[in-house]
């Protein structure tokens, strides 16, 4: 595997566990920390699937998911739930960094691990694939 591409997903990894590890153990559980990291772990697995796919151009320097994501649409399969995820989770990195720019509840921080999770485990397989061919 390109050493580029598995640093992303160990970073993609690092960040869905500070924040699965924050919810678990941390009191009160610092809401927009938590979804701050779900929204970075999903970016970072969706820039390793950029890398992996031989993207030309360079890496976009964004932090929108769902620009990420059509940056590889026509080269892997995107379930349309991962554009909903995309949309959900793209403003907790950046609005989150603004105190009273949201209104976040534990539903919402469950929600956002789930869908973290879901799209982590996406991207490794989307990168298997790809290094299987």
């Amino acid at each position: 595997m390109n050493q580029e591409v598995k640093k992303w997903i160990d970073m993609a990894e690092m960040d869905y566990g500070v924040a699965k590890h924050l919810f678990e153990t941390y009191y009160p559980k610092p809401y927009e920390i938590i979804c701050y990291h779900c929204q970075q772990s999903a970016e970072k697995i969706i820039k390793g699937i950029i890398i992996a796919s031989g993207s030309q151009g360079g890496l976009p320097k964004s932090h929108d998911l769902s620009f990420l994501m059509n940056q590889i649409k026509n080269r892997v399969s995107i379930q349309e739930k991962f554009y909903d995820y995309a949309d959900e989770l793209t403003p907790y990195g950046v609005v989150v960094r603004y105190p009273s720019e949201l209104f976040l509840e534990e539903r919402h921080v469950k929600e956002a691990l789930e869908m973290a999770d879901e799209l982590l485990k996406w991207g490794k397989h989307m990168i298997d694939s790809m290094l299987e061919q």
